[in-house]
């Protein structure tokens, strides 16, 4: 069957053809694990070059959205992000960084008071002593799928001044220094093991109970602490990658007990 593209708009052929397959992808036509149609194929169906199906590919390969098989074909591919231990980056940063597109879905904005419960929860915060304190609760998105689950706390001051700006398009460090003139110059963080309960399993849309990488942030500009941020990250489309050198350990890294 052949598909009909508008020539006479002044958007690329290749371009068209890469949303018109990222979109079937997305809406499940090509299932992961699939096996895409070959290049002459999508010259048949879209009735262009070869040069013009190799760059629409090209571009779905490079969002992770496919993976090419030598002597076996094309398939269908689950996009994993990997993020590099060791350099203080956000979500957004690291999504363009590796050629995806980010977004988010904001959830809550506001301030917040800390209850003794939410310290048992989240004993990071006492970082932030008396402070009213404002919380950024999304769902961040890569190519429209959700990967992770945040709530970021941020001194008032700070938290009430980033809402103003567009977080569904922008990431939350990226306008903190931009807007704010903050600086991020380290962070505490920790990563462990953990279960989706009812609220993370509707929003990342996984099944109640299933693995989850949980991160735990907290970031300082100069020697004051600036953000808690609590991270649930989808175990099947997140992983961390650290380079480890046996001769030169880092002080406060390390395993801890509990």
């Amino acid at each position: 069957m052949k598909i009909n593209i508008d020539r006479s708009k002044p958007v690329p052929l290749h371009y068209q053809i890469t949303n018109d397959l990222r979109r079937a992808i997305k809406e499940g036509k090509y299932k992961v694990g699939d096996l895409f149609p070959t290049d002459k194929q999508l010259m048949e169906m879209y009735g262009v070059s070869s040069i013009t199906v190799r760059r629409a590919v090209s571009t779905l390969v490079a969002e992770g959205l496919l993976e090419r098989r030598p002597g076996k074909g094309t398939f269908v591919k689950k996009a994993v992000v990997e993020e590099t231990l060791g350099k203080l980056t956000g979500f957004f940063e690291e999504m363009r960084a590796r050629g995806y597109v980010p977004s988010a879905e904001i959830l809550y904005t506001g301030p917040v008071k800390i209850t003794p419960q939410e310290l048992r929860r989240a004993p990071q915060l006492r970082v932030f002593e008396d402070r009213p304190l404002y919380l950024i609760e999304k769902i961040q998105k890569m190519n429209g799928q959700p990967v992770t689950y945040l709530r970021s706390y941020w001194p008032y001051e700070y938290g009430s001044r980033l809402a103003e700006f567009d977080l569904e398009h922008y990431g939350l460090y990226e306008l903190v220094e931009s807007k704010l003139g903050l600086v991020l110059e380290r962070a505490e963080q920790t990563i462990s093991a953990g279960r989706a309960g009812k609220k993370e399993a509707f929003y990342l849309q996984v099944k109640v109970g299933s693995p989850l990488l949980i991160m735990e942030r907290i970031a300082y500009s100069g020697d004051k602490p600036v953000e808690v941020s609590i991270n649930a990250y989808r175990a099947d489309r997140y992983k961390y990658r650290v380079e480890l050198d046996r001769s030169r350990p880092r002080a406060g890294s390390g395993v801890i007990v509990e």
